[in-house]
C-alpha cells in the first residue's frame, strides 16, 4: 500500500511542477524562475512537515512522493549547465547559491514556524 501513496504523490507533485513550469514559461519569465520557485517551496513545506509526519504511508505518499516530484534537483543541474552553455555566467553562479540558500532557507523556516 505504502507503493500506492508513493505513486499517488508522485504523480501530483509532476502535475504541479509542470503547471509551475508551464504558467512561467508562458508569462515569459525566464526558464529557470519556475524551478527556484518550486524547490524553495517544496523545501519550505517540508521544513513545515517534518515535525508533523505520522507514518510510513503519510511520509511516501508527501515527501517522498508529492515533494520528491515537484522539487528537482535534476532541473536545477539541467538550467545550470543551460545558462552556462548559453554564457551567461554571472546569472548561472547567482541561480546557484539562491537555490541552495533559500532552499535551506526554507526548510529551516518552515520548521521553526511549525515548532514556534
Amino acid at each position: 500500500m505504502t507503493i500506492f501513496f508513493l505513486m499517488i504523490g508522485g504523480i501530483l507533485g509532476a502535475i504541479v511542477r509542470y503547471i509551475c513550469t508551464y504558467v512561467f514559461e508562458k508569462q515569459g519569465r525566464p526558464f529557470y524562475v519556475a524551478t527556484l520557485l518550486v524547490n524553495f517551496t517544496g523545501s519550505f513545506i517540508i521544513g513545515c512537515t517534518i515535525p508533523l509526519l505520522l507514518n510510513g504511508s503519510m511520509t511516501a505518499f508527501f515527501v517522498t512522493g508529492f515533494l520528491g516530484a515537484l522539487t528537482t534537483f535534476s532541473t536545477f543541474a539541467f538550467d545550470v549547465v543551460k545558462l552556462w552553455k548559453s554564457k551567461q555566467i554571472s546569472t548561472s553562479i547567482l541561480y546557484v547559491v539562491m537555490t541552495l540558500f533559500l532552499s535551506f532557507l526554507g526548510v529551516v523556516v518552515g520548521y521553526n514556524w511549525v515548532n514556534q
